[in-house]
């Protein structure tokens, strides 16, 4: 697979620099308390799968792990704890996050997303 970058909503995007190297920016730093660091990665490798409507973007990761040559791929044997699904405020740029599922749906509740979320594959949008 080539690499490539999919847009998203509001300056979103999901670039894939690597075949587990697939991450998501946006145009303005990540909003923080700390002003002097300029962060424009909203969630890290390895993004898997994305739902996103014109105020949120919800997106599943797989944690990588290291290897013995320092290269970081996904875990060999795939449990729930290597899973985690973030939630980025695409007006507010402020991230929420990571979440195991069951957190996942309390904090969509709490942020009043009420669309069923259907998360797409990151290799069906290209």
């Amino acid at each position: 697979m080539a690499d490539y970058t999919i847009e998203l909503e509001n300056g979103y995007r999901i670039d894939r620099l690597s075949a587990h190297q697939i991450a998501i920016y946006g145009e303005k730093p990540v909003q923080s308390d700390d002003e002097t660091i300029a962060n424009y990665l909203y969630v890290p490798a390895k993004v898997t799968a994305v739902w996103w409507n014109k105020a949120y973007i919800v997106a599943k990761q797989i944690v990588l792990e290291v290897d013995e040559n320092e290269y970081e791929k996904p875990p060999e044997n795939l449990t729930n704890d290597a899973i985690c699904y973030w939630i980025i405020d695409v007006n507010q740029h402020q991230v929420f996050g990571p979440f195991d599922e069951q957190a996942l749906k309390v904090e969509t509740n709490r942020l009043g997303i009420t669309e069923k979320l259907t998360l797409t594959p990151v290799e069906k949008l290209k």
